[in-house]
């Protein structure tokens, strides 16, 4: 998309933005914005599935359902907007679609929060306090702390020897 608008501002001499403009018309927002944030749910179901222990578990959850949500709606929106007739002459006055500009800016703010979320667990660390806790373990702990509070008792609350 860069590439196309620095090719028409130099090869065909167009301003810079009459060739946003013309990106804008031909919906290459939406299908990059489209394509940045399909692209990241990849690398956050690998992690789903490869990791023994799932980190992180509610934040990457909540970066999958967004990032469904979003494809939806923008997925809806480009394709009301690209049905629209077309077959309009290009004004001179210029107007940038704001929807897709707005498109845009979310997905590459939900494309960077994703890629955060993935780096956090190189720093279990030092964001332990946002990681969720693994129920499990906590049950082993629970479970091995009544069994050894289950040796140190010797008589039932009447007072029998057990």
């Amino acid at each position: 998309m860069l590439a196309n608008m620095i090719v028409k501002y130099y090869a065909n001499d167009k301003s810079l933005s009459y060739s946003i403009y013309i990106d804008s018309i031909n919906g290459s927002f939406y299908t990059y914005s489209i394509a940045l944030v399909a692209s990241v749910l990849g690398p956050i179901f690998i992690n789903f599935l490869n990791s023994k222990k799932l980190l992180f578990k509610t934040l990457k959850t909540f970066t999958i359902i967004a990032a469904f949500f979003y494809l939806f709606i923008a997925g809806t929106i480009y394709a009301a907007i690209q049905s629209k007739a077309t077959d309009k002459a290009v004004e001179p006055e210029l107007n940038l679609d704001y929807t897709q500009l707005v498109l845009y800016i979310i997905s590459i703010i939900l494309v960077s929060y994703s890629y955060c979320i993935l780096k956090l667990d190189d720093n279990l660390n030092k964001f332990k306090f946002i990681n969720d806790p693994l129920f499990s373990d906590e049950d082993d702990k629970k479970v091995e702390e009544t069994i050894v509070a289950g040796k140190e008792i010797t008589q039932d609350p009447n007072g029998i020897e057990l």
